[in-house]
């Protein structure tokens, strides 16, 4: 019988659809029993969607479902071979030290196993600042793959689909991530005030980057003007998030999210290893 590692993930579409998925290419060797959020409810002639008392559910309000489900179903979880907990970060730890944020890990742990009344490896798995920060490490398998391969674009040709997809990402390093492009973990407080990557990507695929091209100096006018009149260059967490986390590879992500996905990443996948 294959073991099981029981899952909490934050209650958003992307990850509630294919966060199993990508764990499985972390390490194959377990089953990933979602526990959290509910399964997605799906009436017919309608979307699948997320209870609503559930949906975007992330931080203190997630966690304390996370221990209440535990509590609940303490004899199951008991059995699995691990815990994982998978959050949105959206720049929790500002100005935080390095003692604070394991202080503050080991704090979840700690409350897990009293809940389970046992102790059983606990996995915290961050998306610093949301998940899209993995889409942008793994361009070629995220939002590449997404415009370019996915079929998720079918009013542009080839060509230009690639234009698009190499102008967005230089669109995105320069005027969205800025000082953040090799630390984009760390992205999201410019002074005082947080900006939500997710936000700032949707409005630049929708408008800003394609007023960029058109901007652009030597700007290929025709791929261009395809770009301009597309109706499928868009960027929705629901429709198009759960294509790109089935696409990307952890180990590419891992080398470009090094201060919270990297250890997590080889914790699980050695888990086993002495």
């Amino acid at each position: 019988m294959v073991e099981k590692i029981a899952c909490f993930l934050t209650c958003g579409y992307t990850e509630a659809g294919a966060m199993q998925f990508f764990l499985k290419k972390i390490n194959d060797k377990y089953d990933y029993k979602q526990y959290l959020p509910n399964k997605t409810i799906k009436k017919k002639g309608y979307d699948k969607r997320i209870s609503s008392d559930l949906s975007g559910l992330t931080g203190e309000a997630l966690l304390d479902k996370i221990y209440n489900i535990i509590e609940k179903y303490k004899d199951d979880i008991s059995k699995c071979k691990a815990v994982l907990i998978e959050d949105d970060l959206d720049g929790k730890f500002y100005k935080h030290s390095e003692e604070q944020i394991e202080a503050y890990k080991n704090n979840i742990i700690k409350n897990v196993h009293e809940k389970l009344g046992k102790e059983i490896p606990v996995f915290i798995l961050y998306a610093s600042p949301e998940v899209e920060s993995w889409f942008i490490s793994d361009w070629e398998n995220g939002f590449k793959y997404l415009y370019c391969q996915s079929g998720a674009v079918t009013d542009l040709e080839s060509e230009a689909k690639t234009y698009f997809s190499h102008q967005l990402k230089q669109y995105i390093d320069k005027n969205i991530l800025g000082e953040y492009v090799d630390e984009i973990e760390e992205y999201g407080w410019f002074g005082d005030k947080y900006v939500k990557l997710s936000d700032e990507i949707i409005e630049a695929i929708q408008v800003d980057a394609k007023e960029y091209m058109d901007r652009m100096k030597n700007a290929n006018l025709d791929y261009v003007n395809q770009i301009r009149q597309s109706k499928d260059l868009y960027y929705s967490k629901k429709i198009h998030g759960d294509r790109m986390l089935r696409n990307i590879k952890p180990d590419i992500v891992a080398k470009k999210c090094r201060h919270y996905f990297e250890s997590t990443y080889y914790q699980l996948r050695d888990m086993d290893k002495v």
